[in-house]
């Protein structure tokens, strides 16, 4: 009997202490093109305002019917999406913005947001099957790119973005598999 209750123990800790691999893993990829951040980076740099045509940008990557998710931007949302609300000083707005508030309808916008994001549930198996402790590593990069195009000309461009993502989001349940239930068994109105 006791022999049982020594393999149980055994058992039970093995299960406790190890499993990670079978915890969900989860990975988003917008823009397949580029490897990492340095890669777009370095692709977005060789636009150059009031040098680079409409067609160079394409070849790049940058276009919106052969690339996914990149979205096509009118003047209005253009102007939106540089300038801030209100505007304090109109002498700090950029040329090529300018020239867009200008041309109105000659004037069009391509954005994106590339990135590669992996999420992969880290730590003990049973806590986090259990619902009582989930830790979430989360790794990668986003880039955003903002090209403005007159004529199909680029009259300017921004960038931002994240070169190194590295975030463990942990989310603590001490009633385990019963936290909410109190919510759901809540009559609706």
């Amino acid at each position: 009997m006791c022999a049982v209750k020594v393999m149980v123990s055994l058992l039970l800790a093995g299960l406790l202490a190890g499993c990670g691999g079978m915890l969900p893993t989860a990975q988003q990829e917008v823009g397949r093109r580029w490897r990492d951040f340095d890669d777009i980076k370095s692709t977005f740099d060789q636009i150059v305002p009031y040098q680079t045509d409409l067609e160079t940008v394409r070849k790049l990557g940058f276009d919106p019917y052969t690339t996914p998710n990149m979205q096509i931007l009118n003047h209005s949302q253009v102007v939106r999406a540089v300038l801030p609300s209100p505007l304090q000083d109109p002498a700090t707005v950029p040329k090529g913005i300018q020239e867009c508030m200008k041309v109105l309808d000659g004037c069009v916008g391509y954005f994106m947001e590339p990135s590669n994001v992996d999420r992969k549930r880290v730590g003990n198996f049973m806590l986090d099957f259990l619902n009582f402790k989930r830790s979430t590593l989360v790794t990668g990069w986003r880039f955003g790119a903002l090209i403005v195009v007159i004529d199909g000309r680029v009259v300017y461009k921004q960038w931002s973005g994240q070169p190194r993502i590295e975030e463990n989001e942990v989310r603590h349940n001490p009633l385990g598999p019963l936290q909410g239930v109190g919510e759901a068994l809540r009559p609706t109105p």
